[in-house]
């Protein structure tokens, strides 16, 4: 087939863009020709597709994402193709990828001045030209929370939606034994974490969003038997310069420590004790399915699209509205209880072992190619 994939931003680490990455190589080497349109693009090109840079114009974001449908749209006119997938909210879409909770839903927490604004009406009118009842775009959506949010706020019929399992790249798995240790000796070695110490890891590109914050306020308040031996390890793909005042100001920075971008998050994983993700919005957490399936039991807050998946896999889930002494005393209880750990570790590989983490990709195309 002949395809078109929008995505208004590329960059090597989100969770958007790697799910992308997976889906635009699967239909390449399945011989599907496809045109990729974008306006922004970090990192090397995928090879094997075609790139057309649609260089948007607009001050703002809101105003290029506004160019990006316009744009997109016409070069789809002219070129016309099979199937057109978006991963954006935009109109013209046979198929959208919703890797987002509903913007309306975040756009409802604001009072009516700010949702005059023209930002919030632009994402606004994107969105309903992807879920409006009348409309006709499929959507691959990846909860059931998510799936229900969109109706509530567009009626968008049942017969619309696909679901898609959570999507774990193959090198995300459990490691046991000398394997296991080697890799957790190198990254302690690497970081200057003590063998005694308790391991705290988070991964993620947008801090503020997925709660680094929160997590920092929570680890300076643990007892000092405890927090003495917790030490604070965040991958991802941000400016974390705020985040280490904050550590500095907390007194913790010395038990904190920013990585950056990682290549080896699967290696992160298997090193850790503990994933820690109270995010204040999160549709997913495909980082929370990438733990379990490395054996490494999580806490999170309830509005991650996961948070059912983490219950279920025996971790712990904070309940709303999200207070940062809830975390504490999750964390405080899991630390000094000699058996919680390893009870949870137990837990979260009996789950993985029984749980589809690997198919995401394959249904994808499957409903690509109906």
């Amino acid at each position: 087939m002949k395809l078109a994939f929008a995505i208004f931003r590329y960059f090597p680490f989100g969770g958007l863009q790697l799910d992308f990455a997976r889906f635009l190589k699967e239909g390449i080497s399945r011989g599907h020709t496809v045109t990729v349109l974008y306006d922004r693009w970090e990192g090397e090109f995928i090879p094997g597709a075609e790139y057309v840079n649609l260089k948007c114009r607009g001050l703002t974001n809101w105003g290029r994402a506004l160019d990006f449908e316009t744009q997109a749209r016409s070069y789809c006119r002219e070129h016309p193709f099979d199937r057109i997938v978006g991963f954006n909210r935009m109109g013209g879409l046979d198929w959208y990828y919703a890797a987002d909770n509903p913007f309306a839903e975040h756009v409802r927490e604001k009072n009516m001045l700010v949702r005059m604004l023209p930002r919030y009406r632009v994402f606004e009118r994107l969105e309903k030209a992807v879920f409006d009842a009348s409309g006709s775009t499929r959507i691959l959506y990846l909860t059931e929370a998510q799936k229900k949010s969109f109706q509530q706020f567009y009626g968008t019929g049942n017969d619309r939606f696909r679901y898609l399992p959570p999507g774990v790249a193959p090198q995300f798995c459990l490691r046991k034994g000398p394997v296991a240790e080697q890799i957790r000796s190198r990254i302690r070695v690497e970081f200057d974490i003590p063998d005694f110490a308790v391991l705290l890891v988070q991964v993620c590109s947008a801090f503020r969003t997925k709660g680094v914050d929160r997590v920092l306020e929570s680890v300076s308040r643990l007892s000092p038997a405890v927090r003495e031996k917790v030490v604070y390890l965040v991958a991802g793909n941000d400016e974390p310069g705020d985040f280490l005042n904050l550590a500095k100001n907390l007194g913790i920075a010395d038990r904190v420590i920013f990585a950056g971008p990682r290549q080896d998050v699967p290696d992160l994983l298997t090193a850790a004790d503990l994933m820690v993700h109270p995010a204040r919005n999160e549709a997913t957490g495909t980082v929370l399915a990438e733990a379990a399936v490395c054996g490494l039991p999580a806490i999170c807050s309830s509005v991650c699209g996961y948070a059912p998946l983490i219950r279920s896999a025996g971790g712990i889930v904070l309940p709303e509205p999200f207070t940062v002494q809830s975390l504490t005393d999750a964390l405080e209880l899991t630390l000094r209880m000699p058996d919680a750990l390893p009870r949870m570790c137990q837990d979260v590989r009996s789950f993985a072992a029984e749980t589809d983490f690997y198919h995401r990709t394959e249904l994808f195309w499957k409903f690509i190619e109906e």
